[in-house]
């Protein structure tokens, strides 16, 4: 079953919770403070608001799987008396009626996080839940019986409650909130950004009502940007407790659930807010986005960009960085071009591979997405000593908004780019596979400020500039699938595998199916990187090298269930056994940029016996293909494809002595137009069919009308996944 935890109109970016400690005591919530969650859930209950009261939905939504009678948001941010503490508080209360069965199971079951303490913030969480019947009725859920479930995350606690809404039925109402209280310790600081906020006006189901409200101390800076046509706040000032009263109110929303290649923030009505408490020291001392006190921010200047952008560079190159010492130890003698290559790629080496055997070991995560700022300053701090020629752009990702709607900092990305050689690259990525030449796909195609990196700050200029869109052909795979049927009766045939993919298509297939040791010596050898475990202490060596040869004992098998998993996610046939995998090329660096691989794979389910003959879903061997449902045809928004990109399948099959393929013309294809395309090709080759296929999406995005264009070759690859030859005996 599904598991809500808040809705989806409420995005909290930026921020990583790790849940430790709980306490629980009777009543509503889990907290030891029953006179708090007694008064809350007279607030979320008792508060007097018709729209709470409504039980009917109109009759436009009756077919609806589940309409939001009504929901709101409170957020409170407010400073302790004489105190060094700020409060936070956020309730989000919802009134759904569920009208299909998939609702019913949706809402089944939530989970409710536990208090916490995590650094200098204490988390409390109150919740209540009840259900409205047809008749009337309501019926409270006792918290009491909620299951706590434990899980561990970076070898911290994260607990969480489980609670089951019984007995649900079609036509029921549900009426919950849940809400969520910090206390933040400050210390000595006079300056803390509270977490961003991102609201959407759209939800998963059509929305009545909506409210959004909150309280801010009036000597608190807040930006606040409405986007996509989002109505304003209105403001009602409360001089007496001394803060600022925002609110607003929505309604008639359509539901946006399950739409393809949708970027939410970019097409619904948006709000995105953040609000920092700040003395007037700290905030002249702090280079951020920040305004006047009391007074709502909505534009961001050039200069406030730079003066961020220089606080930030000086704040990281204050960081010791070994990248010249190691360049000078390895590449001191090289050309400016090969220089500029390989500060990427020993930077990448000592700051994520280094490392990355021991946090396998540790189950954590070997190959995380991070330090990408840093890592650019301490690239280009290294390009300027050697005077290589290189810009830093700053962006926002696609899926946020537009350079121009730049309201919070914590929305900036960054990239170089390289001016050196025949042709510029770009570094935007940092992982343990990425490589020089790639560009976040988040940041293809968007308008982007840039600066020279060589010139001192006090001279830049930014400068607009868009950032490339990566081409169909740069982001590829090319498979070759030779077919041999072993049990014509039984269904099976064998595959055997070999696959080429570059580019963002890379990406997953290296995360999944390639771990430390594919390319560990790789980089020793490259770099002369050496071997982390041997030079810890005797203790700490002893037990990082009983759990490098446990790891090593069940790699293989674990390889294979992940293989196994893979196939049955590419291929609709049954999966019966996988085997004989090698890594071919690792892909990891830009002059073989290809990740490569073969296996075997067995299947069953794709033959049918049709009398003396057979039919073969030889369709099926060109993987799984996007089904478009009849609702999806009609589009209302424009098309966020993750990347441009395209799949070229080459097909095999030996055909079965003393049988003959009929059906071969159905096996040519060919539409294609500006958005993308889908062409098949099949002949006779000796005792063999051999059919190539390719498809491609032209481009990252398309415009709403342009869609039905999009349509002709997806369905042209979806038809073609169901075709069959008959293998006829002859």
């Amino acid at each position: 079953m599904n598991k809500k935890y808040y809705p989806r109109s409420i995005l909290f970016l930026f921020v990583t919770l790790l849940y430790s400690g709980w306490s629980q005591a009777s009543g509503i919530g889990y907290t030891e403070d029953g006179k708090r969650a007694a008064e809350l859930k007279q607030l979320m209950w008792q508060s007097g608001d018709p729209d709470f009261d409504v039980t009917e939905v109109p009759e436009k939504w009756a077919n609806k799987s589940a309409v939001i009678i009504a929901k709101s948001n409170n957020l409170s941010y407010r400073k302790g008396a004489m105190v060094s503490r700020l409060y936070f508080n956020r309730a989000i209360h919802t009134r759904i009626k569920l009208q299909d069965q998939s609702a019913l199971e949706e809402y089944a079951q939530f989970g409710i996080p536990e208090n916490y303490m995590y650094r200098n913030t204490e988390y409390s969480y109150y919740a209540g839940f009840k259900v409205i019947k047809p008749s009337g009725k309501e019926i409270e859920i006792p918290l009491g019986s909620a299951v706590k479930e434990e899980r561990q995350v970076n070898q911290k606690g994260f607990n969480k409650l489980k609670l089951a809404i019984p007995n649900l039925e079609l036509g029921d109402i549900l009426d919950y909130y849940i809400a969520e209280e910090q206390t933040i310790y400050l210390n000595q600081s006079k300056y803390y950004s509270f977490d961003p906020v991102i609201f959407q006006l759209h939800d998963d189901y059509p929305v009545i009502k909506q409210k959004i409200s909150f309280d801010v101390l009036r000597r608190c800076f807040i930006n606040l940007k409405s986007l996509n046509g989002a109505p304003d706040f209105q403001l009602s000032e409360d001089a007496k407790d001394d803060k600022n009263h925002y609110s607003l109110e929505d309604g008639n929303r359509e539901s946006t659930k399950d739409i393809r290649w949708f970027y939410p923030n970019r097409a619904l009505p948006t709000i995105k807010f953040k609000v920092t408490y700040a003395s007037g020291m700290a905030a002249t001392a702090t280079s951020s986005f920040i305004g006047e006190p009391g007074k709502l921010k909505s534009e961001v200047s050039e200069v406030e960009i730079k003066n961020f952008l220089r606080y930030m560079i000086k704040n990281a190159s204050y960081n010791y960085s070994s990248l010249p010492f190691l360049m000078r130890d390895r590449f001191k003698k090289e050309d400016p071009l090969t220089r500029a290559q390989q500060a990427y790629y020993v930077y990448r080496c000592f700051e994520h591979v280094e490392n990355s055997e021991v946090a396998l070991l540790n189950e954590g995560n070997p190959n995380p997405a991070k330090g990408s700022f840093m890592g650019m300053i301490k690239i280009s701090d290294y390009y300027k000593e050697q005077k290589i020629p290189h810009e830093i752009l700053i962006a926002v990702p696609r899926f946020i908004s537009g350079i121009d709607e730049l309201i919070l900092e914590n929305e900036l990305s960054y990239l170089l780019k390289v001016n050196v050689g025949d042709s510029p690259f770009y570094i935007s990525r940092f992982t343990n596979h990425s490589t020089i030449g790639e560009i976040d796909e988040n940041l293809q195609g968007v308008e982007a400020y840039f600066l020279d990196g060589l010139v001192k700050d006090k001279k830049w200029e930014l400068k607009k500039v868009e950032i490339p869109v990566s081409s169909h052909e740069e982001n590829r795979t090319e498979a070759q699938y030779t077919l041999e049927i072993t049990d014509l009766n039984e269904g099976k045939i064998k595959i055997a595998v070999l696959k080429a993919t570059i580019g963002a298509n890379r990406v997953y297939d290296q995360n999944v199916l390639m771990d430390e040791y594919d390319y560990i010596e790789e980089e020793r050898k490259a770099y002369k990187l050496a071997d982390k475990i041997a030079s810890m202490k005797k203790k700490e060596m002893k037990k990082y090298l009983e759990l490098r040869e446990s790891y090593k004992a069940n790699r293989q098998e674990k390889l294979y269930e992940r293989l196994k998993i893979y196939m049955e996610n590419n291929f609709p046939l049954t999966i019966e056994e996988v085997s004989d995998f090698k890594i071919e090329n690792t892909g990891r660096f830009h002059d073989k940029p290809d990740f490569t691989y073969a296996c075997n794979v067995e299947t069953s389910g794709g033959i049918k016996k049709v009398g003396p003959n057979y039919l073969l879903d030889i369709g099926k061997f060109i993987e799984g293909q996007v089904e478009l449902q009849q609702k999806e045809l009609d589009r209302k928004y424009d098309v966020y494809m993750p990347y441009a990109r395209s799949f070229a399948y080459t097909v095999e099959l030996k055909i079965p002595e003393g049988y003959k393929v009929q059906g071969l013309e159905k096996l040519k294809v060919a539409v294609e137009n500006e958005t993308g395309g889908f062409t098949s090709k099949a002949q006779i080759q000796g005792d063999r069919l051999v059919i190539t296929t390719e498809k491609y999406y032209s481009s990252n995005f398309v415009k709403q009308e342009k869609w039905p264009l999009m349509v002709e070759f997806l369905k042209a690859a979806s038809d073609f996944n169901k075709l069959q030859i008959l293998l006829k005996r002859t």
